[in-house]
């Protein structure tokens, strides 16, 4: 089922009619659409506020990970701006103001859960990296170190495509485990409080009974990147936003129902 749209227009769905399901509805695959298409109304309404925001939070991310040693510090932080933007797309939904400040609310509210939701999924990313150069054995770091050197051959990659390929795929499962557990966490600190071991167990609760609506998105929204970085990039301006957005609308579209009606 389709839960309502997305509105600035606090009057529209009036928060004393809504109700928070634990564990999450079980949606069809078309809400992955929806996803994009709630998120888009919100990004449209203050479009260059959105820009703006999403210029401020990739010079942030992008400098941290340019230092040594942060980078992967900095992708520990991501819940926590991720936190701060859902705090931003709930301000703008029930007022209609868009609130640059909120961007940092993560770190004034629920930091150390949004902090332990960010080292869960770098720590799983980091597994992943393990079991890929356990997988791919000594035939992964020889191409590491040959890649380093700059005396990569074609001839090298061709004879390693089998590992790099089962490799690639190791990291991928491990991609996919970190997003379950972390995708609506923040949303489940923000705007419920919960804890940091109740929202990451939720929201792989809500991600199980959410596949295949969680892949039509994924396509989807894939598709809208590599169409909008075709003009030099500059769509990105607007794609970015579009995706960040979408953590807030698919968490109201799977936990957020109404009292007056039938879930």
């Amino acid at each position: 089922m389709n839960n309502q749209d997305l509105n600035s227009n606090p009057n529209t769905i009036p928060d004393n009619k809504e109700v928070f399901i634990p564990g999450g509805l079980s949606v069809s695959s078309g809400n992955g659409i929806t996803w994009i298409s709630q998120a888009w109304s919100l990004v449209k309404d203050k479009l260059g506020m959105w820009v703006l925001l999403n210029i401020i939070y990739l010079v942030i991310i992008m400098g941290l990970q340019i230092i040594p040693l942060l980078g992967l510090f900095a992708g520990a932080l991501g819940p926590i701006f991720i936190g701060g933007i859902i705090a931003v797309c709930e301000k703008q939904r029930t007022t209609g103001q868009f609130e640059l400040g909120l961007l940092f609310n993560g770190f004034q509210k629920n930091f150390t859960s949004l902090l332990c939701v960010g080292a869960l999924s770098v720590g799983i990313i980091i597994l992943g990296i393990i079991a890929a150069l356990i997988v791919g054995g000594s035939t992964m770091i020889h191409i590491l170190l040959s890649s380093q050197q700059g005396d990569i051959s074609a001839e090298m990659l061709q004879h390693s495509l089998s590992t790099l390929f089962l490799s690639t795929f190791v990291i991928f499962i491990f991609f996919i485990v970190a997003l379950a557990l972390t995708w609506f966490a923040p949303a489940l600190i923000i705007i419920h409080n919960l804890k940091f071991g109740a929202a990451v167990s939720m929201s792989l609760e809500a991600v199980k009974k959410n596949l295949l609506p969680g892949f039509l998105f994924f396509v989807t929204i894939g598709i809208i990147y590599m169409i909008s970085a075709i003009p030099l990039g500059l769509g990105l301006l607007i794609s970015m936003p579009l995706f960040l957005v979408s953590y807030y609308s698919s968490y109201r579209n799977i936990f957020i129902g109404r009292e007056n009606h039938p879930f």
